[in-house]
């Protein structure tokens, strides 16, 4: 018979194989791809379980001071509806407790910032861990305190495997002597928020509808999204409704009529704020072309947005216009994707081009689309990624 301090110890004890610690979840309104890996991990993985943040602040080598996590009271307030809208995931969300002792055969988590800020959790608990390293999440090209936050996780005992999805990525980590070759795994592969099944049919230009529509979706991060390059939209959008009263444009995210004068464009524009993922391939399927003219560099020192930005919208069957003046893009070919040059002549240049080639434009968006579904394939990617972490258990 265990005595008492047995007990206690063993209920503080938590046990488990693969794990995701992260900050997002549990909220109805997830969005984007660590929403819909959860769902995947849940489905592909018995026993899978995301693990919550509790509130932790970053070490000394973060550039920025605000923490990641979720207070156990905000945990329990949002847990009911998130699983009431995802079912696949009940019982698989948990909330990590600083009263708790952890044992995970591998933890997987997600971008620099809320890595390295857990990672004295991590070592604590001596759990092993891969992370993804994405754009954007403090991650910075030539950024010497994102330099500093990956050596420390890249110097740690727990450190098994960094994730990369864009190869500039890769070839920096090796330029700048910040990771060996062997502990990078280079995926261009990621999961968007859609399965072919939820694409809904294209409604074409002159044959389904009277408009042409383009798309800005961001959310907002800076001042007239210079970051994403929204200025640079609207601007564009005034040029060629002069030209082109047939022409419509749609904002959806973080973006309102205050945030630029848009009286120019009257009901030539419509803003959405932000649409659920069930809703936005209903909305794709109306709109022609997806302007994303974001700008590098601008939110902090080397910050940058990854490549391609359009890719969701892609999926569902958009031509995408997007910037690449870091020349992430090895994947997509000119048939495929419109590149951009974040600069208002040019996007205006593009749009009025494809707008009098339409056959052109239409050949491109279905070449993307059969592209990004190829490569955004939700179930092939957790597969790998499970193939991966199955690996790295064994060594």
């Amino acid at each position: 018979m265990k005595s008492v301090l047995e007990r206690v110890l063993s209920a503080r004890l938590v046990t488990d194989n693969i794990v995701v610690i992260d900050s997002v979840l549990p909220n109805k309104d997830a969005i984007g791809p660590r929403n819909s890996d959860a769902l995947e991990l849940s489905r592909q993985l018995p026993g899978f379980h995301y693990y919550t943040m509790y509130p932790m602040k970053p070490g000394v080598a973060a550039w920025f001071s605000h923490g990641y996590g979720m207070d156990e009271n905000e945990f329990k307030k949002r847990l009911p509806a998130y699983e009431a809208k995802y079912p696949e995931v009940k019982g698989r969300v948990r909330w990590l407790s600083p009263r708790k002792k952890y044992h995970f055969k591998l933890a997987y988590t997600y971008f620099l910032a809320e890595t390295y800020t857990m990672l004295p959790f991590l070592e604590r608990n001596n759990i092993p861990f891969v992370f993804l390293l994405n754009p954007g999440g403090a991650f910075g090209i030539d950024n010497e305190s994102s330099d500093n936050m990956l050596r420390a996780l890249f110097a740690s005992k727990n450190f098994r495997k960094v994730i990369v999805n864009q190869k500039l990525f890769k070839e920096y980590l090796l330029r700048k002597k910040l990771c060996r070759t062997q502990d990078i795994y280079y995926d261009f592969s990621g999961s968007v928020q859609f399965r072919p099944q939820d694409v809904v049919a294209k409604r074409y230009f002159e044959q389904d509808k009277s408009t042409f529509d383009l798309c800005f979706v961001a959310a907002k991060y800076s001042p007239r999204g210079k970051d994403k390059g929204y200025d640079l939209f609207i601007e564009a959008a005034k040029r060629l409704a002069k030209r082109y009263p047939d022409m419509r444009f749609h904002v959806v995210g973080g973006f309102g009529p205050d945030e630029i004068d848009v009286s120019d464009l009257r009901k030539k524009i419509t803003f959405y704020g932000y649409i659920s993922p069930d809703e936005l391939p209903a909305f794709y399927a109306g709109m022609d072309v997806y302007v994303s003219p974001n700008r590098p560099f601008i939110l902090y020192e080397g910050g940058s947005d990854g490549f391609p930005l359009s890719a969701g919208a892609m999926y569902c069957g958009v031509c995408g216009f997007d910037t690449d003046e870091l020349k992430m893009n090895r994947e997509f070919k000119n048939d495929e994707v419109v590149i951009i040059k974040p600069q208002v002549a040019d996007i205006v240049q593009k749009a009025r081009h494809f707008y009098e080639h339409t056959d052109e434009l239409y050949k491109i968006s279905r070449k993307g689309q059969k592209r990004a579904q190829y490569f955004y394939d939700i179930e092939r990617h957790i597969t790998e990624r499970l193939q991966l972490f199955e690996t790295i258990k064994e060594t």
